[in-house]
């Protein structure tokens, strides 16, 4: 039975590897590439610094694979796509040479594009031709890649006495000595230049994002998804849409979001790590955060949705609505310019525009409830800890403290005054001061 490859994932000595991608941080792209060829194992070479190290932990350790992954740092290495892959090579032979006569991957982590079967078909080539050393080159003007495959029971022997301070020359050196002993050393072209665009620099960052997002995007219209202006929408690489759902211009959908069928997301609307139903519209502008929207839900267009909240089925909410911590009933409907904060809404809830849960007392938050059925009229202030009946109205421009019973009417605003010809001796008086 053939062994198994061993892949050996080079990352650098700068943070840069850990800056978000579409959501996710980019040295784990390699990561996943490298986990997919099904490898004997991966083994991490970090850099020296503790804060590389410290990130390499927290990206295995989040990191979903039955490969196993292993860590382990090098001294003083200067990490890089290419000059760096010789001294990192070196620096790995003794933890290397403890898999004799295998297959080893050496990787750059600083390749997002970087697909799984770019990896096996270099295998393929390498094992094809019984190549002791091949390298994988971009094609072109590109040059190689910083990836390449070796047998380490015909390299490792010849790597001693090779300075790693010679860089990349010292592949030459060893190519030289592979040679004098029979062995081959080969090259393979990658069929896809895209897969090894390195990211050096905040240039090729963008650059990287924009061709990420544009595989993401087709292989959700490949599912039946439809992008009207696909260059323009941001969908994270673990959010999931479902198909037919229709994603207008300039969306942002970010971290593990979900979007049910048959559903609309208009033009600037931002959707962070949130779960949205079936059937849902939300209209343009509209920004959410852990948020969950059930099926068959309207909201927007310029409303916020808070951590913690749920809008429940076949709820409404409409323009300038904020909520936060709240859970808003089936059929109930906000439409117009209201905050409802650490809330309970039931079901069949009609609030008022202008409605305000007052659920911060100056040292803690305090949640409103509202029963079923019930009706807010416009401009009502609920001063939490507060409950509303069910079936229950608040009359217009109240301010609510107690709790409202069942079927009750609650009216808590002052009585109107009204003064006749108070504006014109209001103007009489004013004129005569002056004149004075």
């Amino acid at each position: 039975m053939k062994r198994k490859a061993v892949v050996l994932l080079l990352g650098s000595e700068e943070g840069a590897g850990f800056q978000p991608l579409l959501g996710r941080p980019l040295s784990a792209y390699a990561l996943e590439a490298a986990c997919g060829i099904d490898p004997e194992a991966v083994l991490v070479l970090a850099g020296a610094g503790p804060a590389v190290r410290d990130g390499w932990e927290s990206l295995i350790k989040g990191f979903e694979t039955k490969t196993p992954v292993f860590l382990f740092a090098g001294e003083g290495r200067k990490g890089g796509r290419r000059a760096g892959v010789f001294p990192a090579l070196v620096t790995a032979r003794a933890v290397l040479e403890k898999y004799p006569d295998r297959d080893i991957l050496a990787v750059p982590a600083g390749l997002p594009l970087l697909r799984s079967q770019t990896l096996k078909a270099l295998l393929r080539v390498h094992a094809s031709k019984g190549c002791a050393l091949t390298f994988l080159s971009g094609g072109g003007e590109a040059g190689l890649t910083g990836i390449l495959a070796l047998r380490s029971a015909d390299v490792f022997p010849l790597l001693r006495g090779i300075s790693p301070a010679r860089g990349a020359a010292g592949f030459g050196v060893l190519a030289l000595r592979l040679t004098k002993a029979g062995k081959r050393v080969g090259f393979y072209e990658c069929p896809d230049p895209e897969d090894v665009v390195p990211v050096e620099n905040g240039e090729d960052f963008g650059r990287a994002a924009g061709l990420l997002r544009g595989r993401k995007n087709r292989a959700l219209a490949r599912k039946g998804v439809f992008f009207l202006d696909p260059a323009s929408a941001w969908v994270d690489w673990a959010a999931a849409i479902g198909p037919r759902t229709v994603v207008y211009p300039s969306v942002v959908i970010e971290g593990p979001s979900r979007v049910g069928a048959d559903s609309r997301i208009y033009p600037h609307v931002h959707i962070m790590n949130s779960q949205l139903g079936a059937r849902v519209k939300v209209l343009s502008s509209t920004v959410m955060e852990d948020t969950v929207l059930e099926d068959d839900v309207q909201v927007g267009p310029f409303s916020r949705f808070r951590p913690k909240t749920r809008v429940c089925s076949g709820a409404k909410v409409g323009n300038f609505v904020e909520m936060k911590n709240t859970v808003f009933g089936p059929r109930s409907k906000a439409q117009h310019l209201s905050y409802l904060g650490d809330s309970q809404v039931e079901e069949d809830v009609n609030v008022g525009a202008g409605t305000i849960t007052c659920n911060y007392d100056g040292v803690a938050k305090n949640r409103t409830h509202i029963g079923a059925g019930a009706f807010i009229g416009s401009g009502t202030e609920l001063v939490a800890p507060v409950k509303v009946g069910r079936g229950a109205y608040v009359a217009a421009g109240s301010t609510i403290t107690k709790d409202v019973a069942a079927g009750a009417l609650a009216i808590a605003r002052a009585c109107q005054v009204e003064k006749p010809g108070w504006v014109l001796e209001r103007v009489r008086e004013l004129k005569k001061k002056n004149k004075g």
